[in-house]
């Protein structure tokens, strides 16, 4: 650029604040010249290079869990700076990597929780940071619940009806006295029944567990189906007798 000047002081210093910077800039020596008669010059050469180090930056995002498991924070941004962000109580800090990545796993969640961007620094020299801004909610899916209901008694031979109720659209697991897994799906209003088939025994539908999407959690419970036994009847009595007298059936 052009020729700028600057003079030395009785010891021969001098200095010079540059204005604001966001690019590097190089000082470099034109000339010195003597300031009493007669003027003397001489052209010099030397410089001073300043380089820039770019303001690091940070993004952040999360989530979305089951209640009762743990969070993942993602961080992306300037390789090696140090973000600093809140979690809603106090300052946490993560170092970024060479690829300008890290995460950070939270505590046991059971609401949903928001950790939000306070600033990003370097951590080389010169340490350079600014503040952020940005945040981002760790989202927590309650877990599904079932109940079961149809305890009864029945005949001998008849059907029944088992209900299931519980978190719209869930599947529940249960069993037949203790069998292998068998599965429904509760509908839009959170309900489910199934006619059993003609039970001649003591039946019990126990709950094993429930699931929406990844949630998942084990349920108890259990409809026990109690079978009455049919009621028997027999006659005797069959005989020959004479005209005009009376003889005995017995049952």
């Amino acid at each position: 650029g052009a020729n700028q000047t600057i003079t030395l002081d009785a010891s021969g210093n001098a200095t010079l604040t540059t204005p604001i910077l966001t690019a590097p800039s190089t000082y470099a020596l034109v000339s010195v010249a003597s300031m009493s008669v007669p003027v003397c010059t001489s052209t010099v050469s030397g410089n001073a290079v300043i380089s820039i180090q770019a303001l690091p930056t940070a993004t952040i995002a999360a989530n979305t869990i089951c209640s009762g498991q743990t969070g993942t924070l993602t961080f992306t941004g300037t390789p090696g700076a140090l973000v600093t962000f809140f979690d809603g109580t106090s300052n946490q800090t993560v170092t970024l990597d060479a690829s300008g990545n890290a995460t950070y796993t939270t505590g046991v969640l059971t609401a949903d929780a928001t950790y939000s961007l306070v600033s990003a620094a370097t951590t080389v020299a010169p340490i350079c940071s600014q503040t952020q801004t940005g945040s981002a909610t760790v989202v927590v899916t309650a877990l599904p619940t079932a109940t079961i209901s149809g305890t009864t008694s029945i005949c001998s031979g008849s059907t029944t009806t088992i209900s299931f109720s519980g978190t719209a659209g869930a599947v529940v697991t249960y069993t037949i006295n203790a069998g292998a897994n068998q599965t429904i799906t509760l509908d839009a209003s959170g309900n489910a029944t199934l006619t059993t088939p003609a039970l001649t025994a003591d039946t019990t539908y126990a709950l094993v567990s429930v699931s929406l999407v990844s949630c998942s959690q084990n349920q108890t419970g259990s409809a026990l189906v109690t079978i009455l036994p049919l009621p028997t009847a027999s006659i005797s009595g069959t005989t020959t007798i004479c005209s005009g007298t009376t003889t005995t059936i017995s049952f």
